[in-house]
């Protein structure tokens, strides 16, 4: 026992101090994880820029919390404990348990959004809240489910626990011990300030359950990938990119944007984009340079609209030259030399 707090107090004053990659020997994360409550570990390739662009966020974990213990493995020097543990990409973070039980972690590599998943972990699956405390459980996460069941609701609520369950690491749910009528699961989003409803009748198909959840979940300005691309293009709405390298300049834009986003959601998608990682894609939407800046395509018909204007970004510029577009007044991109173009990251 005394090794083991020694160990403890040595790996907090090692974080305290360096505030960044401390990496651990794999013989010695055993040792701690079963010495602690909870543990959260990232398991890291130190020269991959992925995990170049965690190390900051990490940083800001340990400064911000000193209850919980924030530790890393090199999976390019402990490759066989990162084998041992099932890493199949780096960064993986995973949140471990006094018992050795562990949640892996799937939301945005920042610092608020890890947060948030270990305040998260702290909560039981189900809460049960009553008209008196139903009010602070809505705001104490990013998003929360609220259901309320009769006694003639017993498989919805059923179905209701199975998919907490399985959400748990993303969002927070509730029963309520008292019922409103008609009125079945209620869905907090807030990050995008919106909150949906659904009673019976919306519920009764197989799988409307989560879908109701996905849906009132999903950000009003998503990241686009190679991966959900195609979500997107199905729909055949307009795409309105926004492609940056900076992960500040993002959130920035996404804070402007939001209420454009909610004005024109049923037209129009909004997204962002890695502007390092998809420099082909900043290229075929009509950005030079480092690739940065807004361009608007058009799916159905393969228009592309560049913003070459020298206004700075922002939700009432972009509004303007989306009214533009609409009106004639800007002309597709076809690929020809372009005037050096006047974005601004906000």
């Amino acid at each position: 026992m005394i090794d083991l707090m020694w160990t403890l107090c040595t790996l907090a004053l090692l974080l305290q101090s360096t505030l960044a990659w401390d990496h651990l020997q794999g013989k010695e994360l055993k040792t701690i994880t079963e010495g602690q409550d909870k543990t959260l570990v990232a398991f890291v390739l130190p020269d991959e820029e992925h995990s170049q662009a965690l190390e900051s966020e990490w940083a800001t974990l340990q400064k911000q919390d000193g209850e919980n213990l924030y530790i890393s493995i090199d999976c390019s020097k402990d490759g066989k404990l990162c084998q041992q543990c099932n890493v199949r990409s780096c960064p993986t973070i995973r949140l471990y348990k006094q018992d050795g039980s562990h949640t892996s972690y799937r939301g945005p590599r920042t610092s608020k959004s890890i947060n948030s998943f270990v305040q998260r972990q702290s909560r039981p699956v189900i809460s049960y809240v009553n008209d008196k405390s139903m009010p602070s459980f809505q705001k104490s996460d990013d998003i929360t489910f609220i259901g309320h069941f009769g006694p003639t609701e017993r498989q919805l609520k059923e179905d209701f626990t199975k998919l907490a369950k399985q959400y748990h690491d993303r969002f927070s749910f509730a029963i309520a011990t008292y019922v409103v009528p008609k009125l079945l699961v209620e869905c907090f989003n807030n990050i995008d300030e919106i909150s949906l409803s659904a009673t019976n009748n919306d519920l009764a198909n197989p799988g409307a359950l989560q879908h109701f959840i996905l849906s009132c979940s999903a950000p009003l300005v998503p990241e686009m990938t190679r991966r959900n691309e195609m979500e997107f293009f199905q729909t055949r709405k307009s795409i309105v990119y926004f492609f940056t390298l900076s992960q500040q300049a993002r959130e920035a834009y996404i804070s402007e944007i939001r209420p454009l986003a909610k004005k024109y959601g049923e037209y129009l998608h909004f997204v962002t984009m890695d502007a390092g990682e998809y420099a082909d894609a900043a290229q075929m939407m009509g950005l030079k340079g480092d690739g940065t800046g807004l361009s608007v395509q058009n799916p159905n018909n393969g228009d592309v609209f560049p913003y070459m204007r020298k206004e700075t970004i922002s939700a009432g510029v972009v509004e303007a030259f989306l009214v533009d577009i609409i009106q004639g007044k800007v002309k597709p991109w076809r690929g020809e030399e372009q005037h050096e173009q006047g974005h601004d990251e906000l």
